[in-house]
C-alpha cells in the first residue's frame, strides 16, 4: 500500500466518523445538561463521555469482524443495513434534528436526574450511537485490509477523539461564537457528507450482492 492509500483512508476515517459523531452538534445537549456545573465538574463530564465513545468505537471496530462470524453476517449486506441507517441519521441532520437513533427525549430527561452523563446520553448514545458504531465497523471492513491501512484508520479515529475533546471543552465559547443558527448550518453539512458515504456504502454493497448471486 503506498503513501497516498494510506493518506486516504486516514482522511475518510476521519471525515466519516466526524460526521457521525458531530460533536458540533452535541454541544447545546452538553451544554443544557451541565448548565448549573462547575468548571471541575463539566471537564470531568466531557472526558468520561469522550473516553466512552472512544472505547465504544475502538471496541466495536476490533470485534466487528467476530460478531460477524458469529451470526454469520455478510459484509456486504451489513453495508446496505449499515448504509440505510446512516442515510436516516444524515436525513435527520439536514433537517435540523437530532436523530432518534442517537438520543431520545426519555434518556435526556432521565440524564437530569443522573451524574453519569457522561455515560449515558452524552457518551452514547449521542457520540457514540448506532450510527457510529456501524461507520466504524464499515470502515474497518471496507478500508483496513492491511497494517498501514488499519494504522490510518486508527489514527483517522483517534484524531477524531482528539477533536472531540477539544470540541466540547471550548463548547460554551464555541456556542456563543457560533450561536444556534452556525451550530445548525454545520450540522447540514456533516449530514451531506454523511449521506454521501451512506449511498457509496448502499451502492457498493447492492453492487456486490448481485455479483456474488451470479458467480
Amino acid at each position: 500500500m503506498n503513501l497516498v492509500i494510506t493518506i486516504e483512508i486516514f482522511v475518510y476515517a476521519f471525515t466519516a466518523l466526524f460526521a457521525i459523531m458531530n460533536p458540533l452538534g452535541a454541544i447545546p445537549t452538553l451544554i443544557s445538561l451541565t448548565s448549573d456545573y462547575s468548571l471541575d465538574e463539566r471537564t470531568r463530564v466531557i472526558k468520561t463521555s469522550v473516553l466512552m465513545a472512544g472505547g465504544m468505537v475502538f471496541g466495536f471496530t476490533l470485534l466487528g469482524v467476530y460478531i460477524f462470524s458469529f451470526l454469520g453476517i455478510n459484509i456486504d449486506d451489513f453495508k446496505v443495513a449499515g448504509g440505510l441507517l446512516l442515510f436516516k441519521v444524515a436525513f435527520d441532520m439536514l433537517q435540523g434534528r437530532t436523530s432518534n437513533t442517537k438520543l431520545t427525549k426519555s434518556e435526556e430527561e432521565e440524564s437530569e436526574e443522573r451524574n453519569a452523563i457522561g455515560v449515558t446520553p452524552i457518551g452514547t448514545p449521542l457520540l457514540a450511537g448506532p450510527g457510529s458504531i456501524t461507520t466504524a465497523i464499515l470502515i474497518n471492513s471496507k478500508e483496513a485490509n492491511n497494517l498501514p491501512g488499519q494504522f490510518a484508520m486508527g489514527l483517522g479515529f483517534l484524531l477524531v477523539i482528539v477533536v472531540t475533546y477539544v470540541i466540547l471543552m471550548f463548547s460554551f465559547p464555541i456556542s456563543k461564537r457560533m450561536g444556534k443558527t452556525g451550530t445548525m448550518v454545520v450540522s447540514r453539512i456533516m449530514g451531506l457528507l454523511l449521506a454521501s458515504i451512506a449511498v457509496e456504502l448502499i451502492t457498493t454493497g447492492i453492487i456486490s450482492i448481485i455479483l456474488a448471486a451470479n458467480l
